[in-house]
């Protein structure tokens, strides 16, 4: 019996066209989408409060605690301490020796002489105090707690010496304890006789004066024009020489551990050093970390007080000095910096209202890196342009690559 033939089925063109077409259309509805997506999350973003490096440069006066010693004996003198040099209280520095060639000059009697053996110290005193509290501070910073309660217990004997000074003199309690002098060597030597200069106090030992000791000081703060000292040129003058008289400055004494630096910086920028986690300056290329101790206004400007405690390079003899600022995680209303133009002379950005159309709304930048800016939540005060303006607030719709739109221009 024969075998029937089966038919070959033909291909049915139609329905492979149309799942392929079913295929791409889902493919092309898929990228497509992805795509529209994209290009909405990148023309547009919503405005929300961020953080930031906010890092600007500024012109600064370096404030320090500072010691000067001086001698009312007269004779050749020795140096055994370096410039630069950090020494421990007692520390041996120089030695002065009477070799019978040098006039004597005294001018004190003798009985102002004993007087001023037996007088209570008190510059001394009041450089300690400043001192032990800076100790204190950095103690605890770098979690060395061990170190504190002996730390404690000499300051607390220094204050109440000194509160005892200060209900007996009250002239004290106006000086600037943030600079002092120190006497060593009274009476007069012997030919032939010599007398030792050790250091009264701990810090770093310098040669040079500038003659703003007293006066360019963290306790002078806020008396000090700072919209005119950069004016001022300071002349170094050096304490070497190879024979001393009476009344003769030896060598300065610097606190090595705590120094502050004045930065005149803008009336806008206040409010960007007030409440924030962490500071650095970076001097000459290297970064060291601070605190904010105080930002006020001073006529044109403001002044940020930065309080550090690793020396830089020279710090001990220079007054004015160039640095950059870093508000470490600054936080703030953020927007991206392509978002930002210029219309008319005015920084703003363009922000999408109910009807998709953009509209120019004036900012004004607090910081900002290559990236990102951080500016004014809301509204800022600007004398240009009539006192208070109407900014952005958080959560509003703005572009991106702001360049490309126009005002009054719909997207979708």
């Amino acid at each position: 019996m024969a075998k029937p033939v089966k038919k070959k089925r033909r291909p049915r063109y139609g329905r492979i066209f149309f799942s392929l077409l079913f295929v791409g259309l889902f493919f092309y509805a898929v990228i497509n989408l992805g795509i529209d997506l994209f290009y909405k999350e990148q023309a547009t973003y919503l405005v929300e409060v961020g953080n930031l490096d906010i890092q600007n440069d500024y012109a600064g006066v370096v404030l320090r605690n500072e010691l000067i010693v001086d001698t009312n004996l007269s004779g050749k003198v020795t140096y055994f301490t370096n410039e630069g040099d950090v020494v421990d209280k007692n520390h041996l520095v120089a030695e002065i020796f009477n070799d019978g060639a040098t006039v004597e000059e005294v001018t004190a009697s003798e009985r102002e002489q004993n007087r001023k053996k037996i007088e209570f110290d008190y510059n001394l005193l009041e450089y300690e105090i400043t001192t032990l509290k800076n100790e204190i501070l950095f103690q605890m910073d770098e979690g060395r707690y061990a170190e504190i309660p002996k730390l404690k217990k000499d300051l607390m004997q220094k204050l109440e010496r000194l509160d005892k000074l200060q209900e007996e003199n009250k002239f004290l309690s106006n000086r600037t304890a943030s600079y002092s002098e120190k006497t060593i060597g009274e009476g007069k030597l012997m030919e032939g006789q010599k007398q030792a200069i050790y250091s009264p106090a701990s810090g770093v030992i310098t040669y040079r004066i500038d003659g703003y000791e007293d006066f360019l000081t963290i306790d002078n703060l806020y008396n000090i024009n700072y919209d005119e000292i950069k004016s001022l040129t300071f002349e170094e003058e050096s304490l070497v020489k190879q024979t001393v008289k009476p009344k003769d400055r030896l060598f300065k004494i610097v606190d090595h551990g705590n120094y502050f630096i004045a930065a005149i910086v803008s009336n806008d920028e206040i409010d960007t050093y007030k409440n924030i986690q962490s500071i650095s300056a970076i001097i000459d290329g290297k970064s060291y970390q601070g605190e904010v101790y105080d930002v006020f206004t001073n006529g044109e400007n403001a002044v940020a007080v930065i309080q550090l405690r690793e020396p830089f390079d020279g710090f001990f003899t220079r007054r004015l000095i160039n640095c950059s600022i870093v508000r470490e995680n600054y936080r703030g209303l953020k927007i991206h910096m392509d978002s930002i133009v210029n219309m008319d002379g005015k920084m703003g950005v363009y922000a999408v209202d109910k009807e998709r159309k953009l509209n120019f709304v004036p900012i004004k930048v607090l910081g900002y890196d290559e990236a990102y800016a951080i500016i004014y939540n809301e509204q800022f005060y600007d004398v240009t342009q009539g006192g208070i303006v109407r900014s952005l607030k958080v959560n509003q719709e703005i572009v991106r690559t702001a360049s490309q739109y126009k005002q009054g221009q719909r997207i979708d």
